[in-house]
Parts: structure tokens; sequence; C-alpha cells
């Protein structure tokens, strides 16, 4: 019976410990720029299909158009912030910067996509502009991604503190009541 009860209370409070554990990564839900790090990182998808289809024999400006107005709506918006798209915008130095090197890159290649019909050279220069979109984007998201973990660690040793001031608090409380 002595085992029983054992086992009881361990898995009784090893339920609880999971239950609060469960309550600090809800915390991670506040992340201020976390839809701006899951549409950078749908960035990359776009880049992908532009690239696709300017791999292609014939190549369909209309999509390829459609696909660049996105992607240079949402890389303004992850640097400026944008209502619609629901982007705050960044004033982290560092992911500033990197998306601000990816505008640049951005800008050389709207340029070569302006011509509507392309060259073969203009293709492979635009394809291989791509791909240097990709590494900077890349290079983004690897921020974004370093910055979310921070903020989560930030929220996990909060919500720590925050558990022990309140049981302590509560001890403090028994006490008085004697």
């Amino acid at each position: 019976m002595k085992k029983l009860t054992k086992i009881a209370t361990i898995a009784i409070v090893m339920g609880s410990n999971l239950l609060t554990a469960s309550e600090d990564y809800a915390l991670t839900d506040n992340y201020k720029l976390l839809n701006d790090m899951r549409l950078a990182q749908k960035q990359q998808e776009i880049i992908v299909n532009m690239n696709k289809e300017l791999s292609k024999k014939d190549i369909k400006i209309k999509s390829l158009t459609k696909e660049a107005e996105r992607f240079d709506k949402v890389l303004t918006g992850l640097i400026e912030g944008d209502l619609s798209l629901h982007l705050k915008g960044t004033n982290l130095p560092i992911i500033q910067t990197k998306l601000k090197e990816v505008k640049k890159l951005w800008n050389i290649e709207l340029n070569i996509l302006k011509d509507k019909s392309l060259t073969k050279d203009e293709k492979e220069k635009a394809i291989a502009n791509l791909n240097n979109i990709m590494v900077k984007m890349s290079e983004a998201i690897t921020l974004y991604n370093k910055s979310y973990e921070r903020f989560k660690q930030k929220s996990k040793i909060s919500s720590i503190v925050n558990r022990h001031i309140s049981k302590k608090n509560q001890l403090i409380a028994f006490n008085t009541v004697q």
C-alpha cells in the first residue's frame, strides 16, 4: 500500500510539474515578432517559386510578377511594419541590417525582372541574384530564431522566478496564520 501511495504521489507531482511547464511555454506566444518570423520563413518559399518560374523554358510573367509583388510587400513590412499583414517590423539592429541587405539585393532583382522579355543571360543573372537573396534571407531567419530562443529562455526564467515568489508568499501566509 505504501508503494502504491508513493507511486501515486510521484505521478501527481510529475503531472503538476508538466502542467506548470506547459504554462511556461504558453508565454512564448507573447513574442512580438512571432508573425514577422513566420512570414520571413514564407519569403523563402516565394524565392523558390520565383526561381522555379525563371528556370522554366516559358516563363509566366504574370505569375512571376505576382510573386515578386508579394515578396516586396512582405519584405517592406518586415522592415517597416505593415498593419494589413500584421507585421510589427523590427527595431533589433542586427535583424534590421540583414533585412536591409536583402532589400538592396531585391531592388537589383526587381530591375532585372522589370524586363518582360528576359534573355538567357538575364534569366541566369536573376536566378543567381535570387540565390544570393535566399542566403541573406536565411541569415535573417536565423537571427529571428535566435531572438525567439532568447525570448523563450527569458520567459522560462521569469516564470520560474514568479512561481518561486508565489510559493514563498504562500508559505509566509501559512506562517502568519499560526
